[in-house]
């Protein structure tokens, strides 16, 4: 059962890209940002959304086993810091991340987009693709270190992109024939927002993604043998029952997949496995739980080859 609820947002001033983005009203401006008027920011406004059951059950799960929130989920700033730390050195691309955009293809295969609007695409798995076979991409992030890395490199390789700098909740973009999103939930706490806003800016298709958890193979295990570990727990299947409480009928399509896991040697597995711990633990007490999924190469790389589903939630604009 849902029901009506608004929601506050913070205020956040907003201007738009100098090359012509513009946000639904039409309006456009500029910012400064490095010298440059380079991004559309989102705008603070109250929203009326359809609060339901399966989307509190989303929040409570959102909170770790010690009942507290991740500091990337409560505040936005270490949220902005983590990606401004990781996105220094640029990454290279998920290799995951081809078979899901494959599947995003044979859905919008003969179906009339020729505009793109991509939500939380942080380093680019899927904006340098969709850049090269969409002649108008928006990229909406709250990071301006990862629209500043996007837009360079994919104007370094001859594409463009409207880079907008808002959380998803706050932006106000105009039309896009296609709203995509794919694994920007781990932090969110109003799904239903996310969702009735993509169904708002597409004309003809919107499709959200995640890969299905855990992240890790090792971390159930690590749980069952008694640490307290804090990791996603939500995916598809419960945004499904989100979207039927809202009244969208959304096709769910399954992508059987694999991801492998390099660390250098035990101390870096051990870093990596601490990240999830909400208390430190000896080496000796994780070292039994986290070896077995993992082969050791002759250099003394371990190596988790981690086969798993990426789920993808296909639907056309709804009256809601």
């Amino acid at each position: 059962m849902s029901q009506k609820t608004c929601l506050q947002f913070e205020p956040q001033f907003h201007a738009h890209l100098e090359t012509g983005c513009k946000n639904k009203y039409g309006k456009t401006g500029l910012t400064a940002f490095g010298g440059k008027a380079r991004f559309l920011f989102g705008k603070g406004l109250p929203m009326e959304f359809m609060r339901t059951a399966a989307g509190d059950r989303w929040r409570n799960q959102l909170h770790g086993p010690d009942g507290k929130l991740s500091p990337r989920v409560e505040n936005p700033d270490v949220e902005r810091q983590f990606w401004h730390d990781r996105i220094k050195t640029g990454i290279p691309l998920d290799a995951y991340a081809q078979p899901v955009f494959a599947a995003l293809m044979n859905q919008v295969e003969f179906r009339p987009i020729s505009s793109v609007l991509e939500i939380g695409p942080g380093w680019g798995n899927y904006t340098f693709p969709l850049s090269k076979k969409f002649s108008r991409v928006t990229a909406v992030d709250m990071s301006p270190d990862n629209l500043e890395y996007l837009l360079t490199h994919t104007q370094a390789e001859g594409h463009s992109i409207c880079p907008i700098c808002s959380p998803w909740e706050q932006a106000d973009p105009e039309l896009h024939d296609l709203v995509f999103g794919y694994n920007c939930l781990y932090r969110l706490q109003y799904p239903e927002v996310f969702i009735q806003k993509m169904n708002e800016a597409a004309r003809v298709l919107c499709v959200l993604g995640m890969n299905c958890p855990p992240e890790l193979p090792w971390l159930p295990v690590l749980e069952k043998s008694g640490f307290s570990v804090h990791y996603t727990r939500q995916g598809c299947s419960e945004l499904l029952q989100i979207m039927e409480e809202m009244g969208i009928p959304a096709r769910l399509v399954d992508i059987p997949n694999r991801r492998q896991y390099r660390y250098a040697n035990e101390e870096a597995l051990l870093q990596r496995a601490q990240g999830f711990l909400l208390e430190s633990c000896p080496c000796e007490a994780l070292l039994p739980v986290l070896l077995p999924f993992h082969k050791k190469e002759p250099d003394g790389s371990l190596i988790c080859d981690y086969q798993f589903h990426s789920q993808l939630l296909v639907w056309e604009p709804t009256d809601l």
